[in-house]
Parts: C-alpha cells; structure tokens; sequence
C-alpha cells in the first residue's frame, strides 16, 4: 500500500481517526495534570558494639553489619511482614534498601546504611509511616540478635543519620507527553487501516454469500420448470 492510499483511508474512515485522537487528547490531559504523589525517607546507621574484639559474629566488620541489614530488609519486604506493617500503621507502598554510599575510595555499601521509604497521596500519613517502619526496622533486627544469642552489651545498634521527610514526587510530563502523541499519532493510522480491511472482508463475505444464496433459488426455479415440462397437459 503506497502512502497515498494510507492518506486516502485515513482520509475515508476519519471517524476512527476522530475517537483516537480524542483518546489522545484525554490521555495527554491525564499525563499533565497527574495525581500528587508523595514520598517519605529516612536513613538510618547500623552503629557495631563499642568493643572491637566482642564475640557478636553479626558484627564482625562493617560489611558484615550491612549485610545484617540486608538481612532485616529482606524480611521486611517479605509479603509474610506485609500485615505486620500495615498493624503498625504503614501506610502506601514502603521499600527497605541498602543505601548507595559508595565513592571512589570506598566499595558500594560498605557502610552499614539503610534508606527507608514509603509512597503515597497523604504526607501526615506518610511521615507516621515512614516513623513506624523504622520502628520496626530496629524491633527486626533486635530480634534478630535475640534469636542469635547476641548478649545485650553487644548489640549492633541504630542511629538516624537522616531525619524523616517528606517531598512530592515530579516525574517527566515531557517524556510522558511524547509517549503518548507517538501513541496516537500510530493510533490514527493504524486502526483506520484496520477498520477499513475489516469492513472490506465483511461486504465481501456478504456479496459471496448473497451470490450463494441467488444460485440457490436460480437452480430451485430452473429444477421447477423442468418438472413443469415434463407433466403432461
């Protein structure tokens, strides 16, 4: 099909084109007035026991204690901890994560450091929540020392390194924006195209089908008359 004959289906079927672009419009409408998104974060610090030689094999050097981390935010992303959280009163989509601290002198998460987030529409609700996850951050990985053995004085502990806060969320509305008229723009191709093939097929079938149907009653008319010849007057 040359672009000429694209144009002129467009062209023939432009109230398919007409229904696309106006779900484009009000899917372009949706991406630049979008919902407000909120998100809370806090960073907490694994502080190791003060004495360097204490038998806690948790904390045996640094990387081990962010791997302790690890290990208390594994358990907390768990679905199995999903109700836990929600009973103590986090709200929205929460994630605990090692945090990215490394430099060029220092390998990636060497430092025993946690970032704690949580997402959603209400900052009040999302600062209780992010208040309560480290709440029970520090509960997991008491816990954790507990069933381990680990005697109180040598614990590895917690201490805030960043406080809670709570900033909106702004994502790209260009690159959304362009997404969205290349969307359309294909849309108002494409399904025209489509349209106009399918109603294609369906006259075709039906002019067979009205073809079959007139040899049918052209052979029932001409059987008729052969019997009509042969009864004698």
């Amino acid at each position: 099909m040359s672009f000429r004959e694209v144009i002129e289906t467009v062209r023939l079927r432009w109230q398919v084109a007409a229904v696309v672009l106006l779900m484009t419009l009000a899917m372009g409408w949706k991406v630049d007035h979008p919902p407000r998104v909120y998100q809370a974060t806090s960073v907490l610090l694994l502080v190791p026991p003060q004495e360097p030689s204490a038998p806690n094999a948790l904390a045996a050097a640094t990387p081990s204690i962010a791997a302790t981390g690890l290990v208390v935010d594994t358990i907390l992303n768990d679905s199995s901890s999903a109700d836990r959280l929600r009973e103590a009163g986090v709200t929205g989509d929460y994630s605990l994560l090692p945090r990215n601290n490394g430099t060029v002198q220092t390998p990636k998460y060497t430092v025993p450091a946690e970032q704690l987030t949580v997402t959603g529409a209400d900052p009040d609700a999302l600062l209780a929540s992010i208040n309560a996850l480290s709440k029970m951050f520090v509960e997991e990985l008491a816990d954790l020392q507990t069933r381990a053995g680990v005697p109180q004085s040598l614990r590895i502990t917690t201490q805030q390194l960043v406080a809670p806060a709570v900033a909106q969320v702004h994502g790209s509305k260009l690159r959304g924006l362009a997404g969205v008229a290349v969307l359309g723009a294909t849309g108002c191709v494409v399904l025209p195209l489509w349209f106009d093939r399918y109603v294609r097929r369906g006259s075709r079938r039906t002019r067979g089908g009205g073809g079959r149907l007139r040899d049918k009653r052209n052979k029932s008319t001409e059987g008729s008359a052969d019997v009509s010849e042969r009864v004698p007057a």
